[in-house]
């Protein structure tokens, strides 16, 4: 790889300002060696920002008189149809390489009936996604499953075509392909000892996942997600109710994560029915409130149906939080391999030892590694003896 010693001008584009779209972006600008212009659309109306939102972002370049920049190179992300953007420019930039990172794609989001009245999913979305990975001189995903479930859906979809003429595109996608973990950017929060740490009993016996609790004698699950479908409220409502059936006033919830103004039915019925079990539950502004309110959790719970990285889940237990996850989606790729076998009605031996290996491994998300990564990726695609 050729990296180049240069600072870099690029010009980035993010049509989804909010989030975890948001928080990557100010992260990269804040750790990267380079110098970045961004141009963003506020964090709304989904649909539009993937279809339109090329044309939005090309006519604000034009309307800030930047047709007669020339940046080294072009970063776009997921929420952008990348060939619309490129092709919107002014004619100076067209030819200017173009990254495109992928937060998130729509071949492998979980579809909902209630999003079409004839209860199919709409193909457009994903093919915007592969338009726009095939105009990209390089993808990065932010992990492997966001990679391989896209790829492997679009294949599919491919499939269908009746000239098969797209036949290579998975390849073409493939090649130009790289994976880079998202920064994940630290509370001073977390630095301190927010944990109630276990402490061992005189057998120096394993304890159980019961054991590792608060002073009150009860075990804090943090649920972290947005407050939608796609994140498993129903699963969620449903271990609820083993857990009390199991250990009745055991268990308390820490549920944080964006409420919208229609709330799963799922959701709304757990927050009824546990309602005297509940420590918290929605939206938190401040971020060192937030750590906080992860740093009193003893476990961390996803029941996601999808999760292409999964930065609330890592927050939590960069807190202290032990995962109870499922053995899919993006999770053993980023968690330790018997990290992965914990949930809290099982022993749990070497707690701190587990803890420290999880660490380890979150290690490739501290913002300076992760962020020189993405350096290392673009430097070569910038750099004069690029092929």
């Amino acid at each position: 790889m050729t990296i180049t010693n240069r600072r870099l001008k690029i010009l980035g584009f993010e049509g989804w300002d909010g989030g975890s779209h948001a928080q990557v972006r100010r992260s990269i600008t804040a750790h990267s060696r380079h110098e970045w212009q961004w141009f963003t659309r506020p964090a709304r109306a989904w649909k539009w920002r993937l279809r339109t939102g090329a044309v939005d972002l090309a006519a604000q370049v034009v309307a800030d008189d930047c047709s007669q920049m020339r940046p080294d190179l072009i970063f776009t992300t997921s929420m952008i149809s990348t060939g619309d953007l490129r092709s919107l420019l002014p004619e100076r930039l067209r030819t200017v390489p173009v990254v495109l990172y992928m937060h998130e794609n729509q071949a492998a989001y979980p579809f909902r009936h209630q999003d079409d009245v004839q209860g199919r999913r709409d193909h457009h979305y994903a093919i915007t996604n592969m338009t726009s990975c095939l105009s990209a001189d390089r993808v990065l995903w932010n992990s492997r499953w966001n990679r391989d479930s896209f790829l492997s859906e679009i294949r599919s979809l491919l499939d269908k075509s009746p000239d098969q003429t797209c036949s290579r595109s998975v390849k073409e996608i493939m090649d130009r392909s790289m994976i880079c973990w998202p920064p994940v950017e630290r509370s001073s929060v977390s630095e301190k000892v927010l944990h109630n740490r276990p402490e061992a009993d005189n057998s120096g016996r394993s304890i159980s996942g019961a054991q590792i609790a608060s002073g009150d004698g009860c075990v804090r699950v943090v649920w972290p997600h947005r407050w939608e479908h796609d994140k498993g409220p129903d699963t969620l409502l449903r271990l609820a109710r083993y857990l009390r059936h199991r250990s009745p006033g055991r268990y308390r919830w820490i549920i944080l994560g964006e409420r919208f103004k229609t709330v799963p039915p799922a959701m709304d019925q757990f927050l009824r029915e546990f309602d005297d079990d509940i420590d918290h539950a929605g939206w938190v502004e401040s971020r060192e409130a937030y750590w906080s309110w992860l740093g009193a959790g003893d476990w961390v719970l996803s029941t996601a149906r999808h999760e292409f990285f999964g930065i609330a889940v890592i927050e939590a237990m960069l807190a202290g939080c032990l995962p109870w996850l499922p053995r899919r989606l993006s999770y053993p790729e980023i968690v330790p391999e018997r990290a992965m076998r914990l949930s809290p009605f099982r022993q749990v031996p070497d707690v701190e030892e587990i803890r420290r290996e999880i660490i380890s491994r979150l290690e490739a998300t501290r913002p300076d590694r992760a962020v020189s990564l993405l350096d290392d990726a673009i430097e070569s695609l910038a750099s004069p003896n690029r092929p």
